[in-house]
């Protein structure tokens, strides 16, 4: 079964631990690899694997028809499975005081990015320029060197992130966004129950605390910002 991580550079430790983890418990699993979310459907189509996916894109192709099922999501703290959309600005920046603003945003296709925060109330009307910069890391990037005004960043990866870049711990949180499912670990054609007690069994990795088990019920508020991100979208 083949295994791909779409989380971004800073979770890619968390996410090959989970695959050796479970290599080592005899779980027929190839080495994680990185895929693009512009070969996912077709990655989809191809049989077996095993996916670790933010929670659009994973709505997104199931309701297209494909045979995708969550298996756990990570919890950080002896919460829920959920993750929050955090605005952090540039050294000073108050969003309050913000006009005419420099928006940098991973991309649009981003739960934690763009989709979270539109559908509850970010204030896309103090930026006059948005800009995809491909990832979250180089986001953080544009802020730190004064370059964009604020950035919206999934809170799981801000956590990674900051553990390894002290400058990004002293960022403004300007809002924050959520709480929302946090990214799934999918499987694509295959025995999930099997898969999902697997997991289960994983030890702490990273900034993660522990895996919970997910279905697809509970994506449904994932579809529900997705809903309402199309009405007011720019």
């Amino acid at each position: 079964m083949r295994a791909y991580a779409f989380l971004g550079a800073a979770q890619f430790g968390y996410q090959a631990d989970v695959v050796e983890q479970l290599r080592a418990r005899g779980v027929d699993v190839d080495p994680l690899v990185e895929g693009s979310l512009d070969d996912l459907e077709a990655i989809a189509a191809a049989g077996p694997a095993l996916l670790f996916l933010c929670g659009l894109p994973y709505t997104r192709l199931r309701d297209a028809g494909f045979a995708v099922e969550p298996l756990v999501a990570p919890a950080i703290g002896d919460g829920p499975p959920t993750y929050t959309s955090t605005l952090l600005g540039r050294p000073g920046a108050v969003l309050d005081e913000l006009h005419g603003a420099h928006l940098a945003i991973n991309h649009r296709p981003s739960m934690s990015g763009w989709v979270l925060p539109v559908a509850e109330g970010l204030p896309l009307e103090r930026f006059d320029r948005i800009t995809e910069t491909g990832s979250h890391r180089r986001s953080l990037e544009l802020l730190l060197a004064g370059e964009a005004d604020a950035a919206p960043i999934d809170s799981h990866l801000l956590a990674a992130e900051a553990g390894a870049w002290p400058e990004v711990r002293d960022l403004p949180v300007l809002a924050d966004y959520g709480p929302s499912p946090s990214p799934p670990i999918v499987l694509v054609d295959g025995d999930a129950a099997a898969l999902r007690a697997a997991l289960l069994d994983v030890r702490t990795i990273d900034h993660v605390d522990r895996l919970v088990a997910v279905d697809d019920a509970y994506y449904d508020p994932t579809r529900e910002s997705d809903r309402r991100a199309a009405l007011c979208t720019r």
